[in-house]
């Protein structure tokens, strides 16, 4: 069977569902199993990360600019995301700005700042990674950090604006992204991530941890398998 290029995960659903077609016709389930398993899954996903032998810089940014546009599904030249990996982002590698819609006549969600750290591979080193780079993000925030660059401190602004004039439905996320899902100590660093947030910059503090499994399950989910 050839490679299949998964360049979205809305592709990939259209494929999936052709080929449950294709398995119920000819009886041949072992043919959806195989493409929908998730080691083939993230050797395809990554398939267009690793293309050309990129650096480790350039590789950590197409990485997390792959995963956080599809975790969000947004188009990777939104003008709500705000790109700050670099010497002196303050722990933020993407910033994107999530605006709520009304809801019903009277009725709006709130906007959420989603604060993107990215780990690809062995950056990624498991709580001690988690703790460092949540405290950057939350000193950053928070007004404690020195020497930003100046598009991290257009964004701090930003924050800091967005925090005065929060409502209780407005939230402000900071999330993990890593090439494979957390384990449970990790899972548990996070809540103690949480809880640290919450006491530094209040009850619009919020985290969430994202990787490639996550976009996997999804379209598991969309294609009812």
């Amino acid at each position: 069977m050839r490679s299949l290029s998964i360049s979205s995960p809305h592709s990939y659903i259209a494929f999936c569902r052709q080929l449950l077609y294709y398995a119920f016709i000819k009886n041949e389930i072992f043919i959806v199993k195989q493409i929908v398993d998730f080691e083939t899954f993230r050797t395809e996903w990554l398939a267009c990360v690793v293309e050309g032998n990129p650096s480790t810089v350039e590789l950590g940014k197409r990485f997390a600019r792959k995963l956080i546009t599809q975790w969000l599904d947004v188009d990777e030249s939104s003008d709500d995301i705000v790109y700050c990996d670099g010497s002196g982002d303050g722990g933020i590698d993407i910033a994107y700005l999530n605006r709520g819609e009304s809801v019903d006549e009277g009725t709006e969600e709130g906007d959420t700042w989603y604060l993107v750290q990215s780990k690809y591979g062995k950056a990624f080193a498991g709580t001690g990674t988690l703790l460092i780079e949540a405290e950057k993000i939350i000193e950053t925030v928070d007004e404690q950090r020195n020497n930003l660059s100046s598009v991290a401190q257009d964004l701090l602004e930003r924050l800091v604006n967005f925090k005065l004039k929060a409502s209780e439905r407005d939230k402000l996320i900071v999330v993990f992204a890593t090439q494979d899902p957390l384990n449970e100590e990790e899972k548990r660093t996070i809540n103690n991530v949480r809880a640290m947030g919450i006491s530094r910059l209040g009850a619009i503090f919020d985290v969430e941890a994202v990787s490639i499994a996550t976009i996997h399950q999804r379209i598991l989910n969309k294609c009812e398998i």
